[in-house]
């Protein structure tokens, strides 16, 4: 992985939604990494994603989106939502990295 960046794993790497996520990063000035793959809940990819990414923050996106950090418990994520909130759960990971209030 290069640089330092949030991690999101998804089922479907072509996914509009992922583009609303990485707006809500880009516009906080956060960097973002898509690796696709072929099983898991929002949940689970979430968390998995958390722990890969140098910032502690992953999101996974299947049927809904979740945003965790490493250093909280696997089921317990910081944010989840909609598939149509993307782009404030975006928004809201990258505040996460950079530590100002959550939208």
């Amino acid at each position: 992985m290069q640089g330092p960046a949030v991690v999101l794993r998804c089922l479907d790497a072509k996914s509009p939604v992922l583009r609303e996520i990485r707006a809500g990063l880009e516009e906080e000035g956060v960097p973002l990494v898509v690796e696709e793959v072929s099983e898991g809940d929002a949940l689970v990819l979430g968390y998995a994603a958390a722990r890969l990414s140098s910032l502690d923050v992953g999101i996974g996106v299947a049927d809904e989106v979740c945003v965790h950090h490493a250093k909280r418990p696997a089921g317990s994520p910081a944010l989840t939502g909609p598939l149509s909130r993307a782009r404030v759960l975006g928004h809201n990971a990258a505040r996460m990295v950079v530590g100002i209030p959550l939208k």
